[in-house]
């Protein structure tokens, strides 16, 4: 995982997901939904898609109301041109909030969790996920 901080959007596979996601829209977000599903049932979420389910869930606490000041420079076009084709998804609060969890559960469930664990920076990145389920819970 080439990461740089333990933001939402620094390492190169969740700003891989963010440029599916300007691309493909709400077509991206069904994606890797639909692959954490994979996953989970599997039971391990690879990085990529657990990268990708992190900036669904920055997307989509924005879309709601409960943005990440910091980020909306970076997402604010993208979300702009998909956000009513992303809010109309199904479930889409509960399947994101369930995949959030499942990346932030444990290292045997999830690489993010592990590959985090293993570069002495879990503490923040966990406690950055944790307000980004807080704000997606309160949108």
């Amino acid at each position: 995982m080439g990461a740089w901080g333990v933001g939402s959007l620094d390492n190169d596979g969740s700003l891989d997901w963010l440029a599916d996601f300007g691309d493909m829209g709400a077509a991206a977000a069904v994606e890797v939904l639909a692959a954490t599903d994979e996953s989970l049932a599997d039971g391990y979420i690879d990085s990529d898609v657990g990268s990708g389910v992190v900036v669904l869930a920055e997307l989509l606490a924005a879309s709601r109301g409960k943005p990440n000041p910091a980020l909306n420079d970076q997402i604010g076009e993208a979300l702009a041109r998909h956000k009513a084709d992303l809010l109309a998804i199904d479930d889409l609060k509960l399947r994101t909030t369930k995949a959030l969890d499942a990346v932030l559960s444990d290292a045997e469930t999830s690489e993010l969790y592990d590959l985090w664990e293993e570069s002495g920076e879990f503490d923040a990145w966990a406690a950055q996920v944790r307000e980004l389920r807080a704000r997606l819970e309160a949108a």
